[in-house]
């Protein structure tokens, strides 16, 4: 994995969370290939959604503080086991080069079986990362998603490989995991953890995290989490704070 600019998705919300929430972001800025995400291997049918997404690392050393991504994506489910979602813009921050477009990508994500058809749900995410900054390729990500609820408890786990296309990089394969946990008292209402494994770059993070969502009816929900990361090694920030909002609707 390389450190370049983070991610986002998103009808027209209500204007006023949107705009406090965009804000919010903007004044946030993170390195990193989308990695700030547990995806989970549900899709549903005819729904559509836009998010939005951003992360910011601080840190004492001056190359990671205040270096931070954000991205804005639109989605829809086609069938009942696969959802195609558009980044439409995915932009990086950093205190010296300022907020620029990074890049754009296409990402599928396929349900492979019904919930509860198997001890695990499965799916897989497959994305092609279209890369606009000079001097790096472009990239393909793939790799299972699982999750497992038990009770209030719910699990998930991503497995990710990456791969340039082109350059000097082009032949080898970079991993990394992502693990979230967490009890829902409600839909509104479930704090847990998450977790990251980044061997490519020596950075390993945990940290208490915060979802939920809400119903605003007709079919719209409104999905937000938030997570506040610890790094474990050397090699990771010293802390990384996440916002996420999407917006679903049919």
């Amino acid at each position: 994995m390389r450190f370049v600019p983070g991610r986002f998705r998103a009808r027209c919300v209500p204007g006023g969370v949107v705009a406090v929430f965009l804000l919010g972001v903007l004044s946030f800025a993170a390195q990193a290939d989308d990695d700030f995400i547990v995806y989970s291997p549900h899709v549903t049918q005819g729904q559509s959604e836009v998010e939005l997404r951003g992360y910011s690392f601080s840190d004492g050393r001056a190359a990671l503080n205040g270096v931070g991504a954000f991205e804005l994506a639109v989605a829809h489910t086609f069938t009942s086991w696969w959802k195609a979602e558009v980044y439409v813009g995915e932009f990086s921050h950093d205190p010296l080069m300022g907020t620029r477009l990074s890049g754009q990508e296409f990402e599928n994500t396929f349900q492979l079986a019904a919930p509860g058809e198997y001890w695990v749900d499965p799916g897989f995410v497959a994305s092609y990362i279209h890369n606009q900054q000079a001097g790096l390729p472009d990239g393909v990500e793939f790799g299972p998603l699982l999750e497992k609820q038990s009770g209030h408890v719910i699990q998930r786990l991503n497995l990710i490989w990456q791969k340039d296309l082109g350059g000097p990089a082009s032949g080898k394969y970079n991993f990394r995991s992502a693990y979230s946990a967490g009890y829902k008292i409600e839909s509104a209402i479930v704090p847990g953890i998450e977790a990251y494994y980044r061997p490519a770059d020596d950075a390993h993070q945990l940290g208490p995290a915060f979802s939920g969502e809400r119903h605003l009816g007709h079919g719209d929900e409104l999905e937000y989490s938030t997570a506040l990361l610890y790094g474990i090694n050397h090699g990771a920030p010293d802390r990384t704070v996440i916002l996420r909002v999407a917006y679903e609707f049919f």
